[in-house]
């Protein structure tokens, strides 16, 4: 996401003999420039940010060769420039008036603070609204993206479309918003749409995957923590619709580090998010949920049999329809489940189903055909019990 910029400038000058440069501005690459300040034998080399938006840091690597002048400094050497003050580099001193010499400068600007310190102390919001529930498709260390740099990452299992909104305050840097295409190849791994937000400690937080378009916020814009910022999507090197959250600063090798964080959610005032569990912002008086799984989650659906549920509200089925209790819950677990059908009249007997899920899982299904015969057509009543406790009951209708 953060692009590395390189850049060599050769600067061939005598001097003794270019008056003409004396608290002249060269500016270099992303509105970085150098000011050279005249001084008894020479001169003194400073670096200035000359960004439109000097909230924003620019961490430089500055490397400076010479040729016929003494330095002050060993090189190469790293600056922040946090405003839109001087800074010193070194002094130029001439060491044979009667020679000719010159120097040629190479730098490298990024974005960022290499010499930020997170603040730990820190407890961040959930990067969507109020209202949502968001399941972890990958947490730290995941196998799939989540490992090295980007170890410290999280990926929220959301739809396309879903607002976005800071999880800090802080300043916008940057952003992307004119990719349209996400799957899992290479060339898309520069494509993901995003943005990023500079916090007051320097670091950086990055809210990435979003859709085309999906950028609400400007460079330079002051965003409050909780304020729309974005809406997701499935842009870049992304096996299906998430938002990648991180939080990190920058190293001096111009990689990113990212950085560990902890959120309010519906379970804590303050906890590190986990892998595959479903977060959602708190409720006072309702939170913390006293449960593995909320009646909401649990659904009577139409399937097509091949794992694709469909009409999860509908409650008019045919004979040979086929139909499927979904069970879906807050976090990893393992459970009993019960089921138990009856129809008014009697005309079949009472059907019960238990098992017990073979593994941690967060989604389950059983799917089901009602036969096609005339004793199975009449109003049918389904209790679900999850671990002894009954969680729910739908009524439904089978027609010929």
């Amino acid at each position: 996401m953060k692009k590395l910029i390189l850049i060599f400038c050769l600067i061939v000058t005598e001097l003794s003999a270019s008056p003409e440069l004396v608290g002249k501005e060269e500016c270099l690459a992303e509105n970085t420039c150098t000011i050279l300040v005249p001084i008894e034998n020479g001169f003194e080399l400073y670096l200035k940010n000359k960004n439109p938006n000097l909230e924003i840091f620019r961490s430089v690597e500055f490397n400076l060769s010479v040729k016929n002048l003494k330095i002050t400094q060993e090189f190469p050497k790293f600056f922040v420039l946090r405003d839109g003050e001087p800074v010193f580099v070194t002094k130029l001193l001439v060491e044979d008036p009667t020679k000719s010499n010159f120097y040629s400068i190479s730098i490298r600007v990024s974005n960022g603070d290499w010499d930020a310190v997170h603040d730990d102390s820190f407890t961040y919001s959930l990067p969507f609204s109020d209202g949502i529930r968001a399941r972890v498709g990958q947490g730290y260390n995941g196998g799939f993206t989540h490992s090295e740099n980007l170890k410290y990452s999280i990926d929220f299992t959301i739809p396309v479309g879903t607002p976005i909104h800071a999880a800090r305050k802080g300043t916008v840097i940057s952003f992307a918003k004119k990719y349209s295409e996400g799957g899992v190849r290479k060339d898309l791994l520069s494509k993901a749409n995003f943005i990023m937000i500079q916090h007051e400690d320097g670091t950086i937080a990055n809210y990435a995957h979003l859709k085309k378009d999906g950028v609400v916020v400007e460079i330079g814009d002051k965003v409050e923590e909780g304020q729309l910022i974005g809406y997701s999507g499935n842009t870049g090197f992304s096996q299906g619709p998430h938002l990648h959250f991180e939080v990190h600063k920058l190293t001096k090798d111009f990689q990113l580090m990212t950085i560990p964080t902890q959120f309010r959610t519906q379970y804590s005032d303050r906890e590190f998010i986990s892998h595959l569990y479903m977060y959602w912002k708190p409720r006072r008086g309702i939170d913390p949920p006293k449960t593995e799984i909320l009646e909401e989650d649990i659904l009577l659906c139409k399937s097509n049999g091949q794992d694709i549920l469909t009409k999860c509200r509908d409650t008019n089925f045919r004979l040979g329809d086929r139909y499927a209790i979904q069970l879906e819950y807050i976090k990893p677990t393992k459970n009993q489940i019960e089921l138990f059908l009856s129809i008014d009249g009697n005309s079949v007997e009472p059907f019960y189903l238990k098992w017990i899920t073979q593994k941690e899982s967060v989604i389950e299904f059983r799917i089901f055909e009602i036969p096609k015969r005339s004793s199975f057509i009449g109003k049918w009543k389904m209790l679900v019990k999850v671990n002894g406790e009954e969680k729910k009951i739908f009524f439904f209708q089978v027609n010929a």
